[in-house]
């Protein structure tokens, strides 16, 4: 397959092994008549389900269809990354496993990106048929990270299109923690919006709990806004002032006889304010060393156990040794 003129689309999976042929498949057909070159590349994230066999199966039928095996797992974005970075195409697009995401969209997400001389087309979600709290869920996730980090993304995820240019640029983030919607609006090279409407999980179902969306929430306040931080100085200048009046009145009710126990005031004074400040304040800056902490270490961010391409070498050096073998 020639790296020119192809489109790659980039699937992470984890928990969705009964749906995998039908993914193919509509890429496939989302495919067949545009004239495109395309490859599939599945990337296993170890999910439980054990999907790498079935992927092996499918990339031995399709020679478009390529498989990466990670050696644990590493989360969904970490996956989407090990598949940007196989990928060969000029144009790679990145689709949910579980076909909430429609392939057939791909080809008019091309054509608009195209038109709009574009780097990148990010899916808005419209309607979609998840439960009422997972969208609240969703959407209280994005007004979290909008108040906290900065950055408007307008309830996105992952869906979308990204050219070549794009790839290169997210590839050079050398992060311990990706977060894709919002490492490709800090590039800041050109992209658009596409408004499409969410389809059923046609298997498994969401790994994001509520904690789960929080914990995620919090690791990309903390690794991509240093807000935490500045509203730790505004909140402690907040308490100071407010102790500092606090300290007023109660020293003049003092004065007025209205406590009888010595040493009250300053007691209430020091525990309420100064002590639970100190622990909050420490908290942030604690979870800023933390990330520190994760990245001095510099380990691997991704580990590939494993492709299909790997595979097939394989097959083809023990088929070429039988041979050696039987006609000697």
């Amino acid at each position: 397959m020639s790296d020119s003129g192809v489109l790659s689309v980039v699937s992470p999976v984890y928990g969705c092994r009964e749906c995998l042929e039908k993914l193919c498949n509509r890429v496939r057909l989302a495919f067949e008549k545009t004239g495109l070159d395309w490859e599939l590349l599945l990337v296993d994230d170890c999910g439980p389900d054990e999907p790498w066999p079935l992927i092996c199966e499918l990339s031995q039928r399709d020679a478009r269809i390529r498989g990466v095996k990670l050696s644990r797992n590493h989360g969904q974005h970490l996956a989407i990354w090990a598949g940007l970075a196989a990928a060969r195409g000029d144009w790679v697009a990145v689709v949910d496993c579980d076909l909430q995401d429609d392939p057939a969209i791909l080809p008019t997400l091309h054509a608009v990106a195209l038109e709009g001389n574009a780097e990148a087309v990010v899916v808005e979600r419209g309607n979609w048929s998840d439960s009422a709290f997972r969208r609240l869920a969703s959407h209280a996730l994005y007004k979290f990270i909008y108040l906290l980090g900065g950055v408007r993304m307008n309830n996105i995820g992952n869906f979308g299109l990204y050219s070549r240019r794009m790839v290169q640029t997210l590839l050079q983030f050398r992060e311990q923690e990706v977060f894709l919607p919002m490492m490709i609006a800090l590039t800041g090279l050109r992209r658009q919006t596409y408004r499409l409407d969410r389809s059923g999980r046609a298997a498994g179902r969401s790994a994001y709990g509520f904690l789960r969306l929080l914990r995620l929430a919090t690791s990309i306040i903390v690794r991509f806004s240093e807000r935490p931080l500045t509203l730790s100085v505004i909140v402690g200048l907040a308490f100071s002032l407010l102790s500092a009046v606090s300290s007023v009145l109660l020293v003049v009710a003092s004065l007025g006889g209205a406590f009888t126990v010595p040493g009250w005031t300053s007691t209430v004074l020091s525990v309420w304010f100064l002590s639970g400040l100190i622990l909050a304040t420490l908290g942030v800056h604690g979870f800023y060393l933390g990330r520190v902490f994760s990245e001095v270490k510099l380990r691997p961010r991704i580990i590939v156990e494993t492709t299909t391409d790997a595979v097939e070498v394989e097959v083809e050096v023990e088929k070429g040794a039988i041979c050696d073998v039987t006609s000697a």
